[in-house]
C-alpha cells in the first residue's frame, strides 16, 4: 500500500497549526508560576507555557477527528456549562461540549489544570453523548520551532532523537507508547509525564508552512465509541526537570574468551512446535547481529539421520504491562542467545552448537532430546500435486482467506483481537509488515537491531499460532527508501544510508552494493533464526511494493537480480524451506521477477482509485476486475495470490466510499471472485483496522472458510469454466475438476452483475433477478449433489440430488439478489 490518509490529517494539522487562539490579552483566564516558568490558560481551556518569557508550549487543544477524517471538533470551539470555566484550588475547572462537526455528535468535556509539587498537572476527559465512530481523538501540544530546532529529544522508553532542524522528507519522526517526552537538556530541559504511557506522535509542521513542532497523544484511535464511554489523560507538565534520562543503545558489544553451553527446556519437545534452547555464549563482538563477527549455530541430527543447521539470535526479553485499560511493552534486564528449534520428525534427536569469533571456533558437548508426535499439518509448501496452489507437508491443501494486518493501531496487542477475531471465522491468513515505523528492526546506526519490535514479532506470531492463522511476513517497505533528494531522513538512523555510517549513497545502491547485501542477508539470518521455527509463518515476502523504491524504474533488472540471490540465501540458510516472494505496486507486472526459479508463487496489488486509468471505472465492480489481474499472474506454473485490495482515494488512503459499503460489498465480491478466477487465495483486503473490524465485516472471511472446507484444492485438477446462465444478467464462474473416480467436482459462482459496491453506495436501482437456469458442462454421467450456498452467511440453502444430460448439468435457482455459490459433487 502506498500512502496512508494524508489530505485530510493535512487539513486537520494545518488547523490546529493556525486557528487555535493565541493565549494572551483579554482571552487569559489564568495564569500561574513555577520557577521561571509561566502557564497562561485561556477560557476554553488553551495553554501557553513561557520560561524566562520565552514561549516552549504555545498552543494545546483537544482534537476529535471525524470518522473517515472527513473533519474535526476542536476544543477552541468548547461551550461551556453555565459558571464555568472556574477557579479551583491551585487551578482552574473547564467543562462543557463540543460539538464533532461531521456526525454532529456532542461530547461533554472537563478539564482540570492544577499546580503540582513539580510543576502543573493537567486532566482530560471526554464522552459522547451518544454513539459514534471517530478517526481519532487527540491532545495537541504546539511547540515553536524556534524554541526546539536541533534540541534533544527522548520519548522515553523508545526513543531518542533531536528535533529535525531543517523540515525532514515525512513530518512524522516519532510514532510510539510515550510515558515521558523530556524536551531539551540541561538547564532548559523540560518534560511532559503521562500517568499512563500513551500512544503518541511528533511531527513537524514545515510541511504546512507553519513553524512549529506538535506532540500528539492519543485519547483515542479509530473506531467506534459508545455513548457514555469516558475517554481520559492525563499528564503533569515539568517547566524545569532534572532529572538525567538515557536510552540505553542497542549494541550489546562484549569481549570475552570464546565459549558456549546450552540448557534445554523442561518441557517436552513437539513435533512441529518450538522447542527453545537458552545459550551461554562468551566471545568478542560490537554486535551480535553481524554473523561475521559472532556466529552461532545448532546442528541437529533427527531420528531418521537427517542433519539440520539453525543459526541461533541475540535477544532482550521484553513484558506487556497494563493499568486502567492502558498496556505498553517494558524492557526487563535479561539478554542472551537462544536456539529455536522445530522437530519435523518424532523421537530422540541429537544436537550440538557451534560458535565462531575472530578468535576462532569452538563447539558445544552434545546433547540429547525426544519429540512427541503432534498432530500439526507442518509447514505450507507450493503443492506437487497442482503447482497453483498450496499444501502442508503432509499433504493437506492451504487455500488462504484473510486479510493484511501489516501494522498495529495502538500496539502489539492489537493483534490478540484481529487475529482470534480472524481464527473465530476460520480464516487462515494475514500478512504482517517489518518496516521502520513499526515492526522493523533493523533501524539505526548499521548493526544496531531494535530488539523490543522484535518482541512485538514473537507476541503477534504467538497469537496466530494460538488462533490457527498463517503469516505472510514481510520484511521491509519502499516506505523507508522511497527518496526525498536521498534516503528517507529520519534523524539521519536509515542503516544502509552513508550519511548515518552505511554502505549506500543512494536507494537503488541496496541492490547492488556488496556490503548492503550482506547486511541484509544478516538481516534474513536474524529473522530464520528467531521466527522460522514456526509452521504459522506462510513466508517471506522481501519487499512490499519494491518498484516504489526510488530509481527501480530505472534498472528494474538490479531487483530482480537480488531478489534471486536473496531468495537462494534464504533457502539454504533455512532449515524449514519456508516459501519466498517479493511484491510490486498496484497493477504493476513483472515477468522477469514472477518467473524466477527462486521465487514460489506470483502476486499483485491493486485498488478502485478514483482518477486512476487502470481502476477508476474497472475496480468499481471487484467480481470483474479481481479475476482479470489475477488472469496476468496465472502463467508462470506457481500459485497467484491477489495480496492488497480496497478502496483508496486519490492520494492512496482510505476512501470515504468504504464507510457507504457497510455490509462489504467490495470486500465480499473480491474474496469469492479470487476464488473462482484460480487463485491460491482469496483477495486479501487491506484496510483492516479503518474498514473490518470497526464494520465487523469478519462473516465475509467466515462464509467462504465454510464453502471452502475439504475441498481437494491440490487433487482436484480445477480449470476454470463458464457455466452459461439463462439470464444475462448473472455473471457465472466456476472451478470444474474431479474428486477422484471419474466423479466431478464443480465450484460455482453466480453474481448479480447489477451487485456490485459501486451501485450499492450509488444507491442505484439492483433488480432482482428471478428464477433462472444455469448449465453447467459435466465429466461424469452419474448423478451429482448439488448444494446452493448463501454466500453471507456461509450456509447451505438447499441441496439436491440431479443427473445431467448430455454432459450438461442443468441447475435451477429461485432468484439473485446479490450472489450465491454452488458446490456440486459427483455421486
Amino acid at each position: 500500500m502506498r500512502t496512508f490518509r494524508k489530505t485530510f490529517i493535512a487539513l486537520l494539522c494545518i488547523a490546529v497549526a493556525f486557528f487555535m487562539p493565541h493565549l494572551h490579552g483579554a482571552d487569559s483566564f489564568l495564569k500561574m508560576e513555577y520557577a521561571d516558568a509561566v502557564l497562561e490558560v485561556n477560557r476554553t481551556g488553551g495553554i501557553s507555557l513561557s520560561r524566562d518569557g520565552a514561549v516552549r508550549i504555545s498552543d494545546t487543544a483537544i482534537v476529535i477527528a471525524a470518522d473517515g477524517w472527513k473533519g474535526s471538533g476542536n476544543q477552541s470551539t468548547l461551550k461551556p456549562d453555565d459558571g464555568f470555566p472556574k477557579r479551583i484550588d491551585n487551578g482552574a475547572h473547564f467543562r462543557g461540549t463540543i460539538i464533532e462537526p461531521v456526525s454532529k455528535t456532542v461530547w461533554k468535556f472537563e478539564q482540570t489544570v492544577q499546580r503540582a509539587t513539580n510543576g502543573f498537572r493537567l486532566r482530560y476527559e471526554l464522552t459522547p453523548a451518544t454513539d459514534t465512530r471517530c478517526a481519532e481523538v487527540s491532545l495537541f501540544y504546539t511547540m515553536p520551532l524556534a524554541a526546539w530546532r536541533g534540541k534533544r529529544l527522548v520519548m522515553l522508553p523508545q526513543s531518542e532523537t533531536i528535533f529535525p532542524m531543517e523540515r525532514p522528507a515525512r513530518r512524522h519522526f516519532f510514532n510510539g507508547v510515550v510515558k515521558r517526552a523530556v524536551l531539551g537538556s540541561g538547564s532548559e530541559q523540560m518534560s511532559i509525564a503521562f500517568a499512563i504511557p500513551t500512544d503518541a506522535t511528533m511531527q513537524d509542521m514545515r510541511e504546512y508552512k507553519s513553524d512549529n513542532y506538535q506532540l500528539y497523544p492519543k485519547l483515542a484511535g479509530s473506531g467506534a465509541v459508545k455513548a457514555g464511554e469516558m475517554l481520559s489523560i492525563e499528564c503533569t507538565i515539568v517547566p524545569a526537570d532534572r532529572g538525567e534520562y538515557i536510552m540505553k543503545e542497542e549494541w550489546y558489544s562484549q569481549k570475552g574468551r570464546l565459549s558456549i553451553d546450552a540448557a534445554l527446556p523442561v518441557n517436552a519437545a513437539r513435533q512441529f512446535s518450538r522447542y527453545e534452547i537458552d545459550l551461554t555464549v562468551n566471545g568478542s563482538w560490537e554486535t551480535p547481529f553481524d554473523a561475521d563477527q559472532i556466529r552461532v549455530d545448532g546442528h541437529f541430527t533427527s531420528p531418521s539421520g537427517k542433519t539440520m543447521s539453525v543459526p541461533a539470535f541475540f535477544q532482550r526479553e521484553h513484558h506487556l504491562e497494563s493499568l486502567n485499560g492502558k498496556q505498553w511493552i517494558e524492557a526487563d534486564d535479561r539478554a542472551g542467545w537462544k536456539l529455536r528449534f522445530s522437530p519435523v520428525e518424532p523421537g530422540t534427536h541429537t544436537f550440538h552448537v557451534t560458535a565462531r569469533d575472530a578468535s576462532g571456533e569452538t563447539q558445544s558437548k552434545q546433547y540429547t532430546f525426544t519429540a512427541v508426535p503432534a498432530s500439526d499439518h507442518g509447514y505450507i509448501r507450493v503443492s506437487k500435486n497442482d503447482r497453483r496452489y498450496f499444501a502442508f507437508d503432509d499433504g493437506t491443501p492451504y487455500f488462504a482467506v484473510g486479510e493484511n494486518l501489516a501494522t498495529s493501531r495502538s500496539g502489539v496487542w492489537d493483534y490478540d483481537v484481529w487475529l482470534k477475531k480472524l481464527g473465530d471465522a476460520g480464516a487462515n491468513y494475514a500478512r504482517i509488515w517489518m518496516w521502520s515505523s513499526h515492526h522493523g528492526i533493523e533501524w539505526g546506526k548499521p548493526g544496531q537491531y531494535r530488539m523490543r519490535q522484535a518482541w512485538e514479532l514473537d507476541h503477534a506470531l504467538e497469537a496466530a499460532e494460538k488462533n490457527g492463522i498463517y503469516i505472510k511476513l514481510c520484511l521491509e517497505s519502499w516506505r523507508s527508501f522511497e527518496g526525498a533528494g536521498s534516503f528517507y531522513n529520519l534523524s539521519d538512523i536509515h542503516p544502509y544510508w552513508d550519511k548515518n555510517g552505511g554502505p549506500c549513497k543512494t536507494e537503488m545502491e541496496f541492490f547492488t552494493n556488496p556490503e548492503a547485501k550482506r547486511m541484509f542477508k544478516n538481516r534474513l539470518r536474524y529473522v530464520i533464526a528467531r521466527w522460522g521455527y514456526s509452521t504459522h509463518i506462510l513466508g517471506w515476502e522481501f519487499w512490499n511494493e519494491i518498484d516504489c523504491v526510488k530509481g527501480y524504474h530505472k534498472n528494474p533488472s538490479d531487483v530482480v537480480a537480488w531478489t534471486a540471490e536473496m531468495a537462494r540465501y534464504c533457502h539454504a540458510a533455512d532449515p524449514w524451506r519456508h516459501l519466498t516472494v517479493n511484491s510490486l505496486g498496484s497493477f504493476v507486472t513483472n515477468n522477469e521477477l514472477w518467473n524466477l526459479p527462486e521465487i514460489d508463487f506470483a502476486q499483485i496489488h491493486g485498488y478502485w482509485h478514483p482518477t486512476l486509468p487502470a481502476s477508476r471505472d474497472a475496480g468499481k465492480d471487484m467480481g470483474a476486475m479481481v479475476p482479470a489481474w489475477i488472469g496476468r499472474i496465472s502463467g508462470f506454473e506457481k500459485p497467484a495470490l491477489y495480496a492488497e485490495f480496497g478502496l483508496v482515494n486519490p492520494t492512496w488512503g482510505p476512501s470515504p466510499r468504504s464507510a457507504e459499503d457497510k455490509d462489504g460489498v467490495h470486500l465480499h465480491n473480491g474474496l469469492w471472485s479470487a476464488m473462482m478466477a484460480g487463485a491460491c487465495g482469496t483477495a486479501m483486503i487491506w484496510w483492516w483496522e479503518s474498514y473490518v473490524d470497526p464494520f465487523d465485516l469478519y462473516y465475509n472471511f467466515a462464509a467462504v472458510s465454510r464453502f471452502t472446507k475439504g475441498i481437494p484444492w491440490t487433487t482436484a485438477g480445477f480449470k476454470m469454466t463458464a457455466p452459461e446462465a439463462s439470464s444475462p444478467d448473472i455473471r457465472a464462474m466456476a472451478l470444474s475438476g474431479s474428486s477422484g473416480g471419474g466423479k466431478d467436482i464443480i465450484l460455482v459462482w453466480l453474481q448479480n452483475r447489477a451487485h456490485f459496491w459501486w451501485n450499492v453506495v450509488e444507491k442505484k436501482t439492483i433488480n432482482t433477478i428471478g428464477r433462472a437456469a444455469i448449465q453447467i458442462p459435466v465429466q461424469g454421467s452419474g448423478s451429482c449433489r448439488v448444494e446452493q450456498w448463501d454466500t453471507w452467511k456461509g450456509v447451505i440453502l438447499r441441496s439436491d440430488t440431479l443427473r445431467p444430460e448430455n454432459g450438461v448439468l442443468k441447475v435451477e435457482i429461485n432468484g439473485l439478489s446479490r450472489d450465491m455459490a454452488l458446490k456440486i459433487t459427483g455421486e
